[in-house]
């Protein structure tokens, strides 16, 4: 069962560049874990260049995105991260690597990527994903991003995203309050708005908004 937000993002998602910014428990990721990945996978398995997840660490990748594609999918067909950074993933190699720093993703340099999934993005280091663009050179290259929003000064929103329109870049972005999860329990969504009222992290956590905080 999908959200009105995550049928949108399924029928729009063909783009070069596709962005889901937002709230926490807003159905970002979920949707990722359950179709997302496996159907952009799936579809260029067998065509030239390599498959990458890429997150804060390794550690992240394994909690927030294969663990729960593990359950849903199976080991099988899920398999865990070895010793050289690669997973097993629906019959494909796919590099799972930690983009807090630019010399963890060394491997991808050179190299040509179609498929990148980013995990947590606008917590990675800028050269890293200056560097993933220059990696996506196939006609059918492309990107699945989801990230909570951080300050309008973040590197993310001032150089990638507030550009889009004016480079006309190949991408759709795609905004999340915590309202647009239609099966949350409205108790705790109620009682998380309390909590974080008054504060900047109720504009990033509940509205999905970029916003500085003050002082």
């Amino acid at each position: 069962m999908l959200t009105t937000k995550q049928k949108e993002y399924v029928r729009n998602s063909t783009h070069r560049y596709n962005i889901k910014i937002g709230a926490t428990r807003s159905g970002k990721t979920y949707l990722d874990i359950i179709f997302t990945i496996a159907d952009r996978i799936r579809e260029r398995k067998g065509k030239d260049g390599l498959n990458v997840i890429l997150g804060v660490s390794k550690g992240t990748i394994e909690r927030n995105v294969l663990e729960p594609m593990r359950e849903r999918f199976g080991d099988k067909l899920v398999g865990t991260i070895s010793s050289n950074n690669t997973a097993t993933l629906f019959g494909e190699q796919v590099y799972c690597l930690g983009a807090e720093k630019v010399n963890q993703v060394s491997k991808i340099r050179g190299a040509s990527i179609k498929y990148c999934y980013c995990d947590e993005l606008a917590e990675y280091n800028e050269e890293v994903w200056e560097l993933l663009k220059s990696r996506l050179d196939k006609p059918y290259s492309c990107v699945d991003a989801t990230l909570n929003p951080e300050s309008n000064t973040h590197w993310l929103k001032v150089n990638f995203l507030d550009t889009i329109e004016e480079k006309e870049i190949d991408a759709y972005v795609q905004t999340y309050t915590i309202f647009d999860n239609e099966y949350l329990d409205p108790i705790f969504v109620k009682n998380l708005c309390k909590e974080y009222e008054g504060t900047i992290y109720y504009n990033r956590y509940i509205l999905g908004q970029w916003c500085n905080a003050e002082g």
